[in-house]
């Protein structure tokens, strides 16, 4: 009798998986433009990371939603952002894939949605590795399962066997984060270590502090600086490093690769949703402290001027008609209606400047950031910046109010194989102090191409 019985539910699960393939799949012969196809697999490999069989990117014309962002995330309303953000509809005729054939658990999951005409590709993107499309630099963002395999002797892509360094970056209020738990073998800066020159966070400190003085404020460190920090943290020129952050650190992690890049570190590389996706997928912390082991940098600093925009060069820039502003701020400071810091008094942007995006506030990059913390899809965000003029024909100066939220996007651009791209550092911070500087007209640009940006946060 158990035996029938254990017969007759292997039938049933047969006979239901044969439904599901028959009704609710679709050959990639049938695609058609009214199509929206959707990638459910991790980030990494929509970007470019090989699966298990070698298959490198995305099927062209696909969107990225991962399965399991319906797992991190149980908030219906945080998931329909998310969709928004896509431009997905989810009336519209929808194929899902994965790497073969899509599960019906992951099927299940979108059709709990609400997506109406709901479909699985057939034999998922193994089956179709001749039309693919990927991010050109997409090795720079490593996966939280890259970075595990690493640190457990592994054979991971695009490692050389050379030696590395793992980066946990802090910024001010975080104090004590990184002891209470880190990744395996991490080290600890802070952001004020390395980021900038320290100075005020308050506009009233400012008062009788010497303009010459406050210029000096929240640019790079001095070369002797920036060498000694590498140098104590165990960094060379041939280190790889693996830089990653809290969710509130992760342009601190990205202004500290511009720092390292500008320096001559020839390999860095971020871990894509940081500390955020790890504590997501609920992989191990140490505590403590890891101790780095000093070694000489080998080099002279800088080995990369280049990538950093001075005052005198940005001014240049403005009335180049080769060249691009791109301002790495929210939609309100670039109408000029707050300056947003605590410590920038004047409101506006920099003349000739094209909004670039960021986010809700000058602390924030919704924009950019996927609600793991990973980086948001790369084909939107060129789109956009190509809606306001920014493109990759062009020397593009991204710019924001003292660097950070603009060495984010800086590391996007280069991604996305851009091949003149640079930060201004000195941000609004800089240019509204410096007498003279050509300042933008409050509000729209006439020729603004949208009258609001593509948000859907508050």
């Amino acid at each position: 009798m158990k035996k029938i019985f254990v017969a007759a539910a292997l039938f049933l699960f047969a006979f239901a998986a044969a439904c599901f393939a028959k009704e609710a799949t679709i050959g990639y012969e049938e695609l058609r433009d009214d199509v929206q196809l959707i990638d459910t697999r991790s980030e990494d490999l929509y970007l470019g990371w090989k699966n298990a069989k070698g298959v490198s990117g995305h099927l062209k014309g696909a969107i990225d939603f991962p399965a399991q962002w319906l797992n991190y995330e149980p908030s219906k309303d945080k998931i329909d952002v998310e969709l928004k953000r896509r431009k997905i509809d989810k009336s519209k005729k929808t194929v899902l894939y994965a790497d073969d054939e899509l599960s019906e658990a992951v099927y299940d999951k979108f059709k709990e949605q609400g997506f109406s005409n709901l479909y699985a590709l057939k034999g998922g993107i193994n089956a179709h590795p001749n039309d693919l499309e990927r991010l050109k630099g997409y090795e720079r963002y490593v996966s939280p399962q890259w970075l595990q395999d690493l640190l457990d002797g592994k054979k991971v892509e695009a490692y050389d066997g050379r030696g590395y360094v793992i980066v946990e970056i802090s910024v001010p209020g975080e104090k004590g984060e990184y002891e209470s738990g880190h990744i395996k073998g991490a080290i600890n800066l802070f952001s004020d270590d390395i980021n900038h020159v320290v100075g005020p966070r308050i506009m009233q400190e400012y008062e009788n502090i010497p303009l010459e003085e406050q210029l000096k404020f929240w640019g790079l460190p001095s070369k002797e600086h920036i060498k000694e920090v590498l140098q104590n943290a165990g960094i060379n020129e041939n280190t790889m490093v693996i830089l990653y952050a809290t969710t509130k650190g992760t342009t601190g992690a990205n202004r500290a690769a511009l720092v390292m890049d500008y320096a001559g570190v020839k390999n860095i590389k971020f871990l894509n949703g940081g500390k955020t996706l790890w504590k997501l997928e609920k992989r191990p912390f140490k505590t403590g402290i890891v101790t780095p082991q000093k070694r000489e940098f080998g080099v002279q600093i800088p080995q990369n001027p280049g990538i950093v925009f001075s005052y005198e060069q940005e001014r240049e820039l403005v009335g180049d008609k080769n060249a691009v502003i791109a301002s790495v701020r929210s939609f309100d400071e670039y109408l000029g209606k707050k300056s947003g810091y605590t410590y920038i008094d004047k409101v506006g942007d920099i003349a000739n400047s094209r909004f670039a995006y960021a986010g809700s506030n000058p602390y924030a990059m919704e924009d950019f950031r996927n609600l793991d913390n990973t980086m948001f899809n790369y084909k939107i965000i060129e789109d956009r910046w190509k809606l306001w003029g920014i493109s990759p024909d062009k020397i593009v100066s991204f710019h924001c109010g003292t660097g950070w939220r603009a060495a984010e996007t800086y590391y996007i651009a280069k991604a996305l194989g851009w091949p003149r791209v640079g930060v201004y550092v000195g941000g609004w911070y800089e240019w509204s102090k410096k007498a003279g500087s050509p300042v933008k007209e409050k509000g729209l640009p006439k020729d603004a191409p949208e009258k609001a940006p593509q948000e859907f946060f508050n």
